[in-house]
């Protein structure tokens, strides 16, 4: 099958267009300079209007002619590239019922050489083939055919011995990070990120110990302040004056009435009170106003809890 142009014959197609370039290029440039070297003064903006209307109409003119001449120029070929299409879309439904037959039989091979990269990962990949599944390093490019299976094989192969030898180095680490490291490792097989990964986890255990042991200081040093802040006051304010002498080793300030009166009977009360820094302040007010109606008040004896 070959395409045939019966009209126009080869040395018949339209080789150019004949019109007066020359002449009208020439006018026009002699015109254009004219009008480039023209200064117009204000009294002049009336006619500097008309002018550039005149021009633009030339513009007009020769952009109408030009699209005339392309149209009539295009008719034939638009009719030809109709026609040309229409042939093309037949051909095209023959290449599209023989290309899905050989893309089918071509995925068969894929099929057939995907079951047989299998059998070489499961015999290459040994005890690491929950560590590194097939699919994590699987290459579309192994199924061409243009890939040999032994190049598949030894590929898969130093795949392995570099996990194994990467794993086996992370293993020995002393790190307690062990776990973390494998995790970072298992996501690019990159041994130097896990060992990224072990000096970041590192550090940050560094930081934040700094941190609590400035926290515990930092929470000690204010409850030493607030101990002895809560300390010295109740110690002013809790304890009552000193008695240097008993009230009854002063005779002479006994009345006659008095010393003829009955006995009166005394009592010692021990009690014990545990009270927190927020209730000091009442306690002492506690303490003060028995120290008013007894004969006696004394502490023997303060501790922190």
């Amino acid at each position: 099958m070959e395409l045939k142009i019966y009209n126009p014959q080869e040395d018949g197609f339209l080789k150019s267009i004949d019109w007066n370039f020359e002449d009208l290029k020439a006018e026009i440039t002699q015109k254009s300079n004219e009008y480039m070297n023209l200064v117009y003064s204000d009294d002049q903006i009336k006619e500097a209007k008309k002018d550039r209307a005149a021009l633009n109409k030339l513009i007009s003119a020769l952009e109408a002619k030009r699209k005339e001449i392309k149209k009539q120029v295009m008719i034939p070929y638009e009719d030809f590239e109709k026609k040309e299409k229409e042939l093309v879309s037949i051909i095209r439904q023959a290449v599209d019922n023989i290309d899905g037959q050989i893309k089918g039989y071509e995925e068969g091979l894929r099929q057939e050489k995907l079951k047989k990269v299998k059998e070489i990962y499961k015999e290459a990949i040994g005890d690491l083939d929950r560590t590194v599944p097939l699919e994590r390093i699987f290459k579309d490019s192994w199924l061409n055919a243009s890939t040999t299976l032994k190049s598949i094989k030894e590929e898969i192969a130093a795949i392995y011995a570099k996990v194994d030898a990467d794993l086996k180095v992370i293993n020995k680490e002393s790190s307690t990070y062990g776990y973390e490291m494998k995790e970072e490792y298992l996501k690019t097989f990159d041994l130097s990120a896990a060992m990224a990964k072990k000096q970041e986890l590192e550090e940050t255990a560094r930081k934040k110990a700094l941190f609590e042991e400035q926290k515990q200081k930092e929470a000690e040093e204010r409850e030493r302040k607030l101990r002895e802040e809560a300390g010295r006051p109740a110690a002013a304010e809790i304890m009552p004056a000193p008695m240097d002498e008993p009230a009854a080793a002063a005779p002479e300030l006994v009345s006659p009435a008095a010393a003829e009166a009955p006995v009166v009977r005394k009592k010692r009360v021990v009690i014990a009170i545990t009270a927190n820094e927020n209730q000091f302040g009442y306690l002492n007010q506690v303490l003060s106003t028995l120290s008013k109606n007894a004969e006696k008040v004394e502490i023997i004896s303060k501790e922190e809890i």
